[in-house]
């Protein structure tokens, strides 16, 4: 079975084109960086795609967002229920984490997500490599989300 490669629109990224419009017909996406990026920026980013983890009684937890009391609430409600507990704990909108998506449209949110988790997938299997993950990306009305959790504990 196929699976369906969706890629980068840089048709909607208006402020990419803007600085495109004002140089050559040649202006790449790494000119665009060069000119608004530096390297304070890449390397928090190096947090986002690469995130560090924290394992918490079994469950691995992205450790930029693990929160104790909140972990104590999830397993209260559901029931020591480790798995439901990793994708609701796991769980982040794109949009929260970087403002902006509806100028650049939900396709490129779409791709940034999906590019997440293939990194995500990579980083867990390489830090947990006797752990089974599933990483996720989907669409919902207006955002995309990205979960993981493990599959060994359904």
């Amino acid at each position: 079975m196929a699976t369906k490669q969706i890629s980068l629109n840089t048709e909607q990224m208006p402020d990419f084109q803007q600085w495109k419009a004002a140089n050559d017909s040649d202006f790449s996406l790494w000119d665009y960086l060069a000119g608004v990026a530096n390297l304070e920026i890449a390397l928090a980013f190096t947090k986002l795609l690469l995130p560090d983890f924290r394992e918490h009684e079994g469950g691995i937890f992205l450790k930029e967002a693990f929160n104790l009391s909140i972990y104590e609430q999830w397993k209260n409600q559901l029931g020591n229920q480790l798995t439901e507990i990793e994708k609701v704990m796991n769980h982040q909108h794109l949009d929260d984490l970087l403002p902006g998506g509806e100028k650049v449209g939900i396709d490129n949110l779409f791709y940034l997500g999906q590019t997440m988790a293939q990194l995500w997938q990579s980083r867990l299997k390489f830090l947990y490599p006797q752990r089974n993950f599933q990483v996720l990306c989907y669409r919902e009305i207006d955002t995309v989300v990205i979960t993981f959790y493990q599959l060994e504990l359904e």
